[in-house]
């Protein structure tokens, strides 16, 4: 038999296990001792089978070893990163750089090539908790991240972005982002959605044409102000303006006819108290009840349509930030106004805008005192010109009040100030109605023996009246100003520091004490023209007390151009008051008492 075939028929029976293992032990240990070449290619040839049989066992298991470890790191926790780019070719395993979220970069292992050969510039992958092994990729691509404005792009895959201001960095694009560059579909000043910390630009955002949200848009319900009811003397512009409202909603083609603007402006100019809060709120109310009865919505079901502006929202510490801000409110206004209401019925209707730009001194501060103020102003005069073609065509009407109109900036006078409407102190008229509608509904008590309230009412506002405003009563002036080549002083009576905010604390003082009066059982229960006096004049007195050269103006009206320089009190007549009158009498707040 050839020595192969011994070789092959020896190793069968030694790896037969039919035979009995000491016959096949005895086999074997013959084999290794016989020097003969045949008993030596037997036995190698038993050592190479038992070597390829051990080699395929070990590799089954390795690879087992490998997807239980594979389904170990899938089952465990997993880190988010950012792939780039495959590492060179030549590397005993594919490797892939990537970014953590953390900015720190890594050269995991990609063991699927197929996987490898998916992932593009940008693309989320999944690692294991160790950073080593990719495990697969995340189709779904980054939503979050920080905004920055696209300036240029620097070769195939670098942009240069700017962030916070005049930062500006150089990133990766991702692959999306190059191809729609590549296209052309995106262009510099875009905004582009990036991490900073991987170095990377996602995708370009969508183009802003709204406003997400109203951030200057008031939502408090409609002040319960009637100008009819609570204003004395309700300025004309109230009505003049809300007759303008109502006439653009119901037949603009009137207005149309004469080339009027659909935009109204006014400037509410006048010292602090003298009622400008008081009738915005009444325009407030009375644009309002305009829309509810063009529209036939209920007041409380209408929209909000009122913008309110102020310093302190609007002006910054940050270089250019209050301009932006500005900006970003007129832009709301623009928006508020191209928003149409449909009625129940069906109907579309264009409501009215009201911006209040209150203080508006604190805005549009007269140039040249400070450099913030003009960086602002000159934002304020571009968004505030009644020509512009984006005011002029939509229904909104601006309100501007100011307490000194002389800091208000001239240009911006020109501007808001087409009508200024001048607040001042009340004449004979005015205060009768003002004091009329503050004493409307309160207990009061006559000295003529009139019964009714409405009576009641009568005679105490004209004895009132007649006591300030008679140019034969007893008062002989509160205080004498001094005037730059004046030969004499000029006197300033009780009537000339009313304003309706002193009525409304006279009132109040006076409602305070008739209420201590009641509760401790002092009859008549109820305001006398007595007590009314007393507080009237202890508010004037109030006043008179902390005028001087510099705040005269504030609480009296001066000529114009002419320099004050004194400001003297007048000796108080010790005597009755009006006659038949006592003397008025201090009240003392604290003890609700009244001395002498």
């Amino acid at each position: 038999m050839p020595s192969k075939a011994k070789a092959a028929t020896m190793k069968l029976m030694l790896l037969n296990s039919g035979i009995p293992f000491e016959h096949r032990r005895q086999m074997l240990l013959d084999l290794c001792i016989h020097e003969s070449d045949e008993a030596r290619a037997v036995v190698a040839a038993i050592l190479e089978a038992a070597a390829a049989s051990s080699a395929e066992s070990i590799f089954n298991e390795k690879v087992k070893a490998l997807d239980a470890l594979m389904a170990e790191l899938k089952a465990g926790p997993l880190r988010n990163a950012t792939y780039f780019r495959m590492l060179g070719a030549g590397a005993p395993a594919l490797r892939a750089l990537v970014r953590l979220e953390d900015g720190t970069s890594a050269a995991p292992v990609v063991p699927d090539p197929e996987l490898a050969a998916a992932l593009h510039r940008g693309s989320r992958v999944m690692l294991d908790a160790q950073a080593r092994c990719v495990l697969f990729a995340d189709p779904v691509p980054e939503t979050t991240g920080e905004e920055a404005r696209f300036e240029r792009r620097i070769g195939r895959d670098c942009v240069e972005v700017t962030l916070r201001g005049d930062e500006r960095l150089v990133i990766y694009a991702s692959q999306p982002l190059a191809d729609r560059l590549d296209k052309e579909e995106v262009a510099p000043g875009a905004s582009l959605l990036i991490s900073s910390r991987q170095g990377i630009a996602w995708d370009a955002l969508p183009v802003q044409d709204t406003l997400g949200h109203y951030q200057y848009l008031d939502r408090s319900r409609v002040p319960d102000v009637h100008a009819a009811r609570d204003i004395g003397s309700p300025p004309a512009y109230l009505f003049e303006l809300a007759e303008a409202v109502r006439t653009e909603m119901t037949d603009p083609a009137c207005r149309r006819l004469f080339r009027l603007r659909r935009c109204q402006m006014r400037l509410l100019s006048g010292r602090s108290g003298t009622g400008k809060t008081l009738s915005v709120y009444a325009l407030w109310r009375l644009l309002y009840e305009t829309m509810s009865e063009v529209t036939g919505v209920p007041v409380e079901d209408l929209p909000p349509r009122v913008v309110r502006v102020r310093a302190a929202q609007v002006l910054s510490m940050w270089f250019s930030e209050s301009e932006r801000n500005l900006d970003r409110c007129f832009r709301e206004v623009l928006q508020l106004a191209d928003e149409s209401f449909v009625a129940p019925d069906g109907k579309a209707h264009t409501l009215p805008v009201l911006v209040i730009i209150e203080e508006i001194d604190g805005l549009g501060r007269a140039r040249g005192a400070e450099a913030v103020y003009d960086r602002v102003m000159t934002t304020l005069l571009q968004l505030l010109d009644p020509t512009r073609q984006e005011l002029k065509d939509r229904l909104i009407v601006f309100v501007a009040t100011t307490n000194v109109e002389s800091l208000v900036d001239t240009a911006l006078l020109r501007r808001v100030g087409a009508t200024v409407e001048h607040f001042g102190t009340l004449d004979r008229r005015a205060f009768a109605a003002v004091l009329t509608k503050h004493l409307d509904g309160m207990p009061i008590v006559a000295r003529n023996g009139a019964k009714s309230p409405a009576e009641c009412l009568r005679s105490v506002v004209q004895e009132l009246t007649t006591w300030l405003y008679s140019p034969n009563g007893e008062d002989r002036g509160q205080v004498e100003l001094m005037f730059a080549n004046a030969a004499a002083p000029v006197t300033r009576y009780r009537r000339d520091f009313l304003t309706g905010g002193l009525v409304d604390r006279a009132v109040q003082q006076a409602a305070d004490a008739a209420s201590r009066a009641a509760r401790r059982g002092e009859t008549p229960v109820g305001l006398t023209a007595d007590l009314l006096m007393t507080c009237f004049d202890e508010q004037v007195q109030s006043t008179a007390e902390r005028l001087d050269i510099y705040n005269a103006a504030s609480y009296l009206d001066l000529p114009d151009g002419q320099r004050l320089t004194a400001v003297r009190r007048v000796a108080r007549d010790r005597g009755p008051l009006p006659v038949a009158l006592m003397r008025p009498r201090r009240l003392d707040a604290r003890a609700g008492s009244a001395t002498a």
